[in-house]
């Protein structure tokens, strides 16, 4: 994004602020016009009062990615083998690479934000699911990091 910035700054002349923190902060900041425009990686939550007072126009998306730990020996996951770790049903590697060692899931809490909320509507159909609270985390920084 930061190439962008500096290209259209280029091209016209306009300079643009560009500051990170999570899905809902761009919806925010252009509600209470700390921002004239903001980004996010979710569309309008029915029900969410910042949500309704102003208008989303998407104009892409990005990808949901299921990352791991680069040291770990994992190739591929099926989409079942995927919602049973999110459930809780499996805390060991070897029912996915052979190894037997614990496995730490973490997850994004929070059912607004962007990777939290999709992760619940795409691989469960379900943007309230509950899952289980061992390794939590507010955003999604920390979250890779802890990877």
């Amino acid at each position: 994004m930061q190439e962008l910035v500096v290209a259209y700054k280029k091209s016209t002349g306009t300079e643009i602020s560009l500051e990170g923190g999570g899905a809902t902060k761009g919806i925010k900041s252009a509600t209470d016009h700390t921002a004239d425009m903001g980004g996010s990686c979710r569309y309008r939550i029915k029900g969410e009062a910042p949500d309704s007072r102003i208008t989303f126009n998407p104009v892409a998306w990005d990808a949901l990615v299921v990352i791991v730990n680069k040291d770990n020996p994992i190739e591929s996951i099926s989409m079942e083998q995927l919602r049973s770790l999110y459930r809780g049903e499996i805390d060991n590697w070897k029912s996915l690479n052979k190894q037997d060692r614990p496995l730490a899931l973490a997850v994004r809490n929070g059912k607004i934000s962007g990777v939290g909320l999709t992760i619940r509507q795409l691989v469960f159909n379900d943007p309230d699911m509950e899952f289980p609270q061992n390794n939590v985390y507010k955003s999604s920084g920390p979250l890779e990091e802890a990877i």
